[in-house]
């Protein structure tokens, strides 16, 4: 299902449709049934689970619910504080009650996504930290080729803490993330750190901007 924007699919023609496939018996043709999206579909993900009992959910960086009572914390989307997320499919960490496994992944430094990844606590979720990975998972994931197989390891009830961080190694050549490590080095005044971590990167890669850090280390011995 792909919503025309951000949606959050909060809409009674999606719930209406939903109630048609589950009136119809449609999950009941499969022997196994996954719902997976992320951000506004990570919510949806797990909200219209509920309507397929013992279904698997992948949900990156999920949103709980927009209702500003409840997450009036959250500025990141205002415009949707008018749309009505008490009303059914409504809360989705009680819609995962149904699921048979549900594993929520984000980034826990992410303040706001770490907050609501909170809200989904169950005993049928499993949490799923990518520290350093930033707000865009999903389009992380995919550049480094591990979302395929992190959904195919979900599918076959196999992912344990211990194989989704074998999956996220793959992190150590993702640019994305090796520069937010510098970044996080650079505030907490880890100087040695982070030109080690610059060394590293520049003896591996072409990487201009690990260049141009380094280059102030000779510039400025005084920072390691």
């Amino acid at each position: 299902i792909i919503s025309d924007g951000h949606t959050w699919f909060r809409d009674p023609q999606v719930y209406a449709y939903f109630d048609r496939l589950v009136d119809d018996g449609f999950f009941d043709e499969f022997e196994q049934v996954i719902f997976y999206g992320s951000g506004s579909c990570g919510y949806a993900a797990a909200a219209f689970s509920v309507a397929a009992p013992g279904a698997t959910v992948i949900a990156v960086q999920p949103q709980a619910t927009l209702d500003p009572r409840v997450t009036e914390w959250d500025d990141r989307f205002v415009k949707m504080r008018r749309t009505d997320f008490t009303t059914r499919y409504g809360y989705a960490p009680d819609m995962l009650d149904a699921a048979e496994q549900a594993y929520v992944i984000y980034d826990p430094y992410v303040a706001m996504d770490a907050a609501h990844a909170a809200m989904f606590t169950r005993s049928n979720v499993k949490k799923l930290r990518i520290p350093n990975m930033g707000s865009n998972l999903q389009s992380e994931m995919k550049k480094m080729d591990v979302l395929l197989p992190l959904i195919l390891t979900a599918a076959d009830d196999n992912l344990t803490t211990l194989k989704f961080a074998k999956l996220m190694r793959a992190r150590r050549n993702n640019r994305a993330y090796l520069y937010r490590l510098v970044q996080k080095c650079d505030s907490e005044g880890r100087g040695a750190l982070t030109k080690m971590l610059c060394e590293h990167v520049t003896g591996r890669f072409k990487a201009p901007r690990f260049a141009k850090r380094l280059a102030k280390f000779d510039a400025d011995p005084a920072q390691d």
